[in-house]
């Protein structure tokens, strides 16, 4: 049944190509949109969730600040760097967390590799907890130990990015990359390890990290004296790697394990990692609805062309049709006969809209998303499966419905009338 309908569908459109052809089209452009906003909205969302499901429930940092009324209105918040490298042993005492690491972010350092210098944005010092702390994932290699960072010794990890710009086609394990010490001698460290790079939505959270050495190992010797001796560097903030689901219990004992380094009305304060991501994912939310209203306003009007060809295949057929109903069609295979042709419309636009979509979802949702929420964040994906199958779904049903009234107008004729009008 449904292959004679096709074939009787197909014969109209050779004999109407142009209308066939502009029904089509704009089923498929609504189908294209939907598609496209559809995937946005699930990939970002299921990318963040991965993130959060990870690190969401225990990534947090706490810092010495207070927060200040403003006059007139608002808050102000100030803060202190008053935290010590030795609070770390302090902290991974409580039992809510696993590791406590320190990040030290800087803009852009010098290299130079082979005799060739280049510039390397976002290098980092860390703290060995560093990787614990944040799931890092090794390419190759392994990251350096405490007794590296108490030694300050010469090792550097470098991004996977950064290993193929460097060393493409060869393993970046046991080179050499020297920095420039404020006008001195170049300093060699040697590459032990190569990590993926982290997720762009921990961004939101921690600095991102091209090259990490020890902590303080970059740093030139006489940074670290004062009046002739040692003295204790002062911190920002401390990282903490709480246990599944524990961040508020492990930001409560920091506060109590570290109460000693509170300054005036500045007090230990914890931020968390779930907080940062939701501007993120108010800003999808916000971009799927104001998008996904152009795109039911388009799926609209693809199903309205339907209904416009359907009604105006009814009236071509009107002949047909009372000589169908004469020779005893029923209404319900007469409104079956039409659907079918309308289904036949809906599929083959859905087809076109989500071809187009698996073209270009992956470059219109990098720049959705970079021109209107993150510019630093990577390309999400393209055409989503789920998306597919629900834009699908939805015009298929939107053409049904509305190629219903063209069906039951062409059902509702008494074949005398149909055979009079024709």
């Amino acid at each position: 049944m449904f292959l004679e309908v096709l074939k009787f569908t197909g014969r109209v459109m050779i004999k109407r190509p142009l209308r066939s052809l502009l029904t089509i089209l704009q089923m498929g452009l609504g189908v294209w949109i939907v598609a496209i906003i559809l995937s946005l909205n699930l990939q970002a969302t299921g990318s963040l969730a991965e993130v959060n499901r990870t690190l969401g429930s225990t990534l947090a940092k706490i810092s010495l600040s207070q927060q200040e009324e403003i006059p007139g209105g608002g808050m102000m918040i100030s803060s202190a760097s008053n935290l010590r490298l030795s609070d770390l042993a302090r902290l991974e005492e409580s039992e809510y967390i696993d590791a406590a690491f320190i990040l030290q972010n800087q803009w852009e350092r010098q290299i130079v590799v082979d005799g060739m210098a280049y510039a390397v944005l976002n290098p980092a010092e860390a703290t060995a907890g560093y990787a614990q702390g944040v799931d890092l994932e090794l390419v190759e290699g392994h990251f350096f130990t405490d007794v590296d960072q108490e030694q300050r010794s010469r090792v550097v990890l470098i991004s996977e990015v950064i290993a193929n710009q460097l060393f493409p086609g060869q393993s970046a394990l046991g080179k050499n990359i020297y920095l420039g010490d404020y006008g001195q001698d170049l300093l060699g460290f040697e590459v032990i390890g190569v990590y993926k790079q982290q997720s762009p939505f921990l961004e939101f959270f921690l600095p991102a990290a091209n090259m990490i050495f020890p902590l303080n190992a970059s740093q030139p010797a006489w940074m670290e004296q004062n009046d002739g001796g040692e003295y204790e560097r002062l911190y920002h903030e401390i990282v903490l790697k709480a246990k599944s689901g524990k961040a508020y219990e492990a930001v409560a004992d920091a506060q109590v394990l570290l109460a000693d380094r509170t300054l005036d009305a500045m007090e230990v304060r914890g931020e968390y990692f779930l907080d940062s991501t939701r501007y993120f994912s108010e800003q999808i939310r916000t971009i799927t609805l104001f998008l996904g209203a152009f795109a039911f306003v388009s799926i609209l009007i693809s199903a309205i062309g339907i209904l416009s060809i359907m009604l105006v295949s009814v009236v071509e057929r009107t002949k047909e049709i009372g000589l169908r109903k004469a020779l005893g069609a029923s209404k319900a295979m007469i409104v079956w006969q039409i659907l079918n042709e309308s289904l036949v419309f809906s599929i083959l636009g859905s087809l076109l809209g989500l071809f187009a979509a698996y073209l270009t979802a992956d470059r219109l949702i990098h720049l959705l998303v970079q021109e209107i929420v993150y510019p630093r964040l990577t390309s999400l994906g393209g055409l989503n499966p789920l998306a597919a199958v629900l834009s699908f779904g939805v015009a298929v049903l939107m053409g049904q419905v509305f190629g219903f009234y063209p069906a039951w107008q062409a059902a509702k004729m008494t074949p005398v009338d149909a055979l009079k009008d024709s």
